[in-house]
């Protein structure tokens, strides 16, 4: 079975647990705390990965780990996938629930890159035009990219808005050479 039907089964079957539950909020809030630990902890990654260390020993420590911080549901998930050996999945597990649960929810995440930081108001505006202009709910993501040199590149799904200075010279030089 391939990587991404393994971790798309359990994030399924935990969503669906979560939902029934009443728990996806709560849910959602720990898959973020293991997806981030899981891809920027390196112990954490070697713990999972390891041929080394048997089932059980993940499983006790995983749990010894997240304990404080997560629910009880996400816990048995844990036991649940180290019990059945598929703690290396884990980091994909957590991905696709986050993305079941913005689909439940209705929640778009737009990406917008500029050349330098915004501030916390212009992003806040920037969000609602796009709130208002694709009627749901908005998860705004920034990145600065030195390279675009002035404008922002804003994408949502799979349409994007070049308003760079670095694309609009590319379209510039596109014609030129035409």
């Amino acid at each position: 079975m391939s990587t991404g039907k393994i971790a798309v089964r359990y994030a399924k079957a935990l969503f669906l647990s979560a939902r029934e539950q009443k728990l996806l909020d709560p849910v959602r809030a720990d898959m973020e705390i293991l997806l981030k630990a899981t891809t920027g902890i390196q112990d954490i990654r070697q713990l999972l990965e390891s041929p080394i260390i048997n089932s059980g020993k993940k499983a006790n420590a995983l749990v010894e780990i997240f304990k404080s911080g997560i629910s009880e549901l996400s816990l048995d998930f844990i036991r649940l996938v180290t019990g059945n050996k598929r703690e290396e999945y884990l980091p994909g597990m957590a991905r696709y629930f986050i993305q079941l649960y913005k689909e439940e929810k209705g929640i778009k995440v737009a990406t917008i890159s500029s050349a330098v930081s915004l501030d916390s108001e212009s992003s806040r505006q920037i969000g609602e035009m796009i709130k208002k202009a694709f009627k749901a709910k908005i998860e705004l993501q920034q990145e600065v990219r030195e390279e675009l040199i002035g404008g922002f590149v804003l994408r949502v799904e799979n349409k994007q808005l070049d308003a760079s200075v670095k694309g609009k010279l590319e379209r510039i030089k596109k014609e030129l050479q035409e």
